[in-house]
């Protein structure tokens, strides 16, 4: 027999079509493929021999659009229910930031060491109870070097006996000697009320890393080289440094 083009749909198609909806609403639950294929075979079961014979071509074609569909959603369910597709992440290059490269500070120096520097008293002067020594430094390296602004100063006998020695500076920044340059202070002191010390006296100016540079007596200094005269033994000695100023020339 020739089936009509208005053949109805075999209700089987519509009961499955219901069947894959309720599924598919439950697509992201946890589902048994099996009891699925199960049900679908005994619906089959159910057709009459004749519907399974004599079924027409649109409807084997819309039934097998339905089924196809249904192992789509089954098979995504399965995929769903166990936790998703799971795709490989992206492989982006990270972006880096490189550190700064390190620079040297433009302008520093090192600071100079004693065996750079050499010292020398150009004047010594008395005046009221006080000695007061003119104090020139020099560089004598070939780079420029760094000194305090306010040496630490120590007036010591020719043995080296210190005889007054300050015992604290003002620490302000130090003060570049360029390469042959100069610099002087002046060195002020009192009360020294000590045993007579051996001649010649020297003044020892610290630097800021406990090295020192000696001045000693220039060639042109005519006064003699005394310690300031005991003021009263009762009064601490004193002695004071005026900051470094750089000369020129």
């Amino acid at each position: 027999m020739t089936n009509r083009p208005d053949d109805l749909i075999d209700p089987y198609e519509s009961r499955l079509t219901r069947r894959v909806g309720a599924f598919a609403e439950q697509a992201l639950r946890p589902i048994d493929a099996t009891a699925i294929a199960s049900i679908a075979v005994a619906g089959a079961r159910r057709r009459t021999l004749a519907g399974r014979l004599l079924g027409s071509t649109s409807s084997n074609a819309r039934l097998g659009v339905v089924l196809a569909g249904a192992i789509l959603l089954v098979s995504l369910g399965a995929v769903l229910g166990a936790g998703g597709l799971n795709f490989a992440p992206s492989q982006t290059a990270a972006a880096t930031d490189p550190g700064a490269t390190p620079t040297s500070v433009p302008g520093a120096v090192d600071a100079c060491v004693p065996a750079g520097l050499s010292a020398e008293i150009t004047a010594w002067e008395g005046a009221a109870g006080h000695r007061i020594a003119t104090v020139r430094v020099t560089n004598t390296g070939s780079d420029p070097c760094s000194v305090p602004r306010y040496f630490r100063p120590a007036l010591v006998d020719e043995n080296g006996r210190a005889l007054i020695v300050s015992q604290s500076m003002p620490e302000p920044a130090p003060i570049t000697l360029p390469a042959g340059a100069s610099g002087t202070t002046m060195v002020d002191m009192a009360n020294y009320c000590g045993t007579a010390p051996t001649a010649p006296l020297l003044l020892r100016l610290y630097l800021a890393s406990d090295g020192a540079v000696e001045a000693k007596p220039g060639a042109r200094v005519s006064e003699p080289i005394d310690p300031p005269p005991c003021n009263g033994p009762n009064a601490p000695a004193e002695i004071q440094i005026q900051e470094l100023q750089l000369t020129s020339g």
